[in-house]
């Protein structure tokens, strides 16, 4: 990652937001744009099966709003930091139904999954995981394509690693979500 020059002075979400002329991936870590690299086609490949999971169990219980594409959400103000999250999942008791907010403001969701790339490097996931809780999230799955886990952080410390045989198991989406880890990784 490297950083973008900018003035001293930290950028704001709402200047964030409309800045022109930035780099195709970056977000917003205390008031500093920070450039980042383009996702490859497995970690998105990794991404659409994850939506593909969310979305059908919350369509099935019209029980809340799937996000993808690094959709940016405020974890952080003053200095503002501003995290784009692989997935995401939001209930309609967070978010009334058809009444998501515009911009990275409003609440948190319950639900992010963060699938590692060859670039990543645990300091900066656990950074971003910490982000995550901080803001709210109920849970952040962390999604190693290549060693097919997925590794599940929460606020009260709780860090579990699950393999491919294993359950994928997340009561903060209710009806509670269970499904496969492999299912994941069924492409």
């Amino acid at each position: 990652m490297s950083e973008v020059v900018q003035s001293t002075k930290p950028m704001t979400h709402r200047e964030y937001q409309v800045a022109e002329g930035l780099a195709p991936y970056t977000e917003l870590i205390h008031g500093k744009v920070v450039e980042l690299n383009a996702p490859s086609r497995l970690h998105g490949l990794v991404c659409a099966e994850i939506a593909f999971l969310l979305t059908a169990h919350s369509k099935k219980h019209d029980c809340g709003a799937v996000f993808t594409n690094d959709s940016g959400i405020l974890v952080q103000r003053s200095p503002d930091t501003v995290r784009g999250m692989d997935v995401g999942y939001c209930s309609y008791q967070r978010v009334a139904k058809g009444q998501l907010p515009e911009g990275y403001g409003g609440p948190a969701p319950e639900v992010v999954f963060e699938v590692l790339s060859k670039t990543d490097r645990w300091p900066a996931v656990l950074a971003k995981v910490a982000d995550y809780l901080q803001a709210d999230v109920l849970v952040v799955c962390v999604v190693d394509p290549g060693q097919r886990t997925a590794r599940m952080f929460r606020p009260d410390g709780t860090d579990i690693t699950l393999s491919e045989n294993d359950t994928l198991e997340i009561p903060e989406i209710q009806p509670t979500l269970e499904a496969k880890v492999s299912d994941i990784f069924s492409s």
